[in-house]
């Protein structure tokens, strides 16, 4: 019993020291260090082969793709603040844009509000022009009929100082008795007043005429140079003294069309033609 225990023990070891010394050797020739130099052919066919040039390859494309995908990621990490950027500058440009807007809106509103006070003040203008030239033209025909009555009354004076003296001399020839030739002494009065107030008025008729000439011509002077408010000024005191005057309502018909004043133009054009019809 022993000895076929002893037998069995025996093999039981040969078996096992056959396995490890083939474990053994499968492990040095599986690390080369049974026979290097094969193992160093082997690596170098490897190297050569064309799986080998495929793994490396694609190991070069594997790491490119990686180092592209790590640009692209910075890129769009660029781009990301970049937009947030752009959406901030937007936010802002379109509350400056409602700003603005309710600016040129409230511009809007005080161009408007100017407008009609520029309508007003031009109409107020007409009308206190028109006050201006209704209360100058009654003082001028005042005293134009001031001047016509003083002519009267000087007339009527002198008419009744001749006939005063034509029925003294009549007395005087019938209480005489005298020759008519010796009676006739009316050339030898003195002239009657109204004689001799008609030189004054002369001079007051012409000097009155050098001022209208010489305000007509100041406005003509004022109209070329492009000065329409002083030119109107003028003509409006020339049309006041002399209303029937066709060529004064001519002149302040172009200086009121030259400012745009069209309606107070046509105005002044319908009145001329209306003189230059009653002259004609």
């Amino acid at each position: 019993m022993m000895i076929r225990k002893f037998q069995k023990f025996r093999r039981v070891k040969v078996v096992v020291f056959s396995v490890v010394l083939l474990m053994f050797l499968i492990g040095k020739t599986g690390r080369g260090e049974e026979n290097s130099y094969k193992y160093l052919k082997q690596k170098e066919r490897f190297k050569r082969s064309s799986f080998s040039q495929f793994r490396t390859g694609l190991r070069h494309t594997i790491d490119g793709l990686e180092q592209k995908s790590d640009n692209l990621e910075a890129m769009n990490q660029n781009l990301e603040g970049r937009v947030n950027m752009l959406a901030s500058e937007k936010d802002k440009l379109s509350k400056a844009h409602a700003q603005m807007r309710v600016k040129q809106s409230a511009l809007e509103n005080e161009q408007a509000k100017l407008k009609k006070k520029t309508v007003s003040l031009e109409v107020a203008y007409k009308k206190l022009s028109n006050k201006i030239s209704v209360a100058n033209a009654p003082k001028k025909t005042k005293s134009v009929a001031q001047k016509k009555s003083a002519i009267k009354t000087t007339k009527k004076k002198a008419s009744t100082k001749k006939q005063v003296t034509v029925t003294t001399a009549k007395g005087k020839k019938d209480f005489r008795r005298e020759k008519p030739e010796a009676t006739v002494s009316l050339p030898s009065y003195p002239p009657g007043a109204d004689e001799v107030k008609k030189p004054e008025e002369v001079k007051n008729v012409s000097s009155d005429e050098l001022d209208i000439k010489k305000i007509n011509e100041r406005g003509i002077e004022y109209g070329k140079k492009g000065m329409y408010d002083a030119a109107i000024k003028e003509f409006q005191k020339v049309a006041a003294a002399e209303p029937n005057m066709a060529n004064i309502h001519y002149n302040l018909g172009l200086a009121y069309k030259k400012k745009g004043m069209q309606s107070d133009a046509d105005r002044e054009f319908a009145e001329y033609e209306r003189l230059k019809g009653q002259n004609n």
